[in-house]
């Protein structure tokens, strides 16, 4: 192995153990040991569950927290691309953000949930936030605002599906779930289900994971997951592409915190400057009559 790396370091050149081990530290790649031949197969398995309510135990879980009543922030950072005819796939800019959700249990297994949404554009190339960002089809320069969501109607979710409090439809949303073991991990994959209010460009995919040990831990009510996944939207106004036909992709990585203080100081202190409200859980959205029967 070390005259490999000396020939791959310096061909021609006699190198010292110490100057190898050297090198490595300086941030050369060094080979790892190969895996043992005695090492099996991964393990890989679908998981399924006894029973719709167990099933979404599992669900609220990833999602949020098996409480009465609870908060979860979810912390992300997300590439924006833009898709148009006869233009390659191209990303515009990136976000930093978070989502900020709180819901109280009305009955066993029934939960009303609310959420906002607060995101901060950063720079593709330096990663410095920033208000602006060339569109890569257009060739323009264009405002790139904070995306904030704070006007979420809510929804109800139980194992039957969940329903928009906005939603005329009576019918309840089953989203496309499957959870997946994965050596040590369980991976939940998951297919938003969108209401029939909302455009029809419209698609959510994600994934997210934890410790299996986590996970068959029954005391552990919110599972600490990371995730990732992406979405598919019309183009927004600040992408100014006029008439042309297409849409935008997200695509992201995150992963759930304890709390809002856990939120990295950068994005925190700007948050603070700027959005002060959004810091904290708007339980006063939570206390509106519902508008339909449990």
């Amino acid at each position: 192995m070390l005259d490999v790396l000396k020939r791959h370091l310096n061909p021609g050149q006699d190198l010292s153990r110490r100057e190898v081990v050297g090198a490595s530290l300086a941030g050369i790649a060094v080979m790892p040991p190969a895996i043992a031949a005695t090492a099996g197969p991964i393990r890989s398995e679908f998981m399924f569950f006894a029973s719709e309510d167990d099933a979404f135990r599992a669900h609220f879980r990833f999602e949020r927290d098996l409480v009465e009543q609870g908060e979860t922030v979810t912390w992300y950072h997300f590439m924006v691309y833009v898709v148009t005819e006869g233009e390659r796939p191209a990303p515009i800019v990136r976000f930093e953000g978070m989502e900020y959700s709180y819901y109280r249990r009305l009955a066993p297994l029934i939960y009303r949930i609310h959420a906002h949404n607060l995101s901060f554009p950063r720079d593709l190339k330096t990663g410095a936030f920033t208000g602006t960002a060339a569109n890569p089809v257009t060739g323009a320069t264009v405002n790139v605002p904070p995306t904030v969501l704070t006007e979420d109607p809510g929804v109800v979710d139980s194992p039957k599906g969940y329903r928009t409090l906005d939603s005329k439809d009576a019918r309840p949303f089953k989203g496309y779930a499957m959870y997946r073991i994965e050596g040590d991990l369980i991976r939940r994959e998951h297919i938003r289900a969108a209401p029939a209010n909302w455009p029809t460009i419209f698609v959510e995919s994600s994934t997210a994971w934890v410790d299996l040990a986590a996970f068959h831990d029954a005391s552990v009510t919110s599972l600490p997951i990371h995730t990732s996944g992406f979405y598919v939207a019309p183009f927004p106004r600040w992408m100014e592409m006029g008439d042309r036909p297409g849409h935008m992709i997200g695509v992201w990585t995150g992963r759930k915190l304890g709390s809002a203080a856990e939120l990295p100081s950068d994005y925190r202190a700007k948050a603070e400057n700027e959005f002060p409200q959004l810091l904290s859980a708007r339980w006063s959205a939570l206390d509106r009559p519902l508008p339909f029967a449990l």
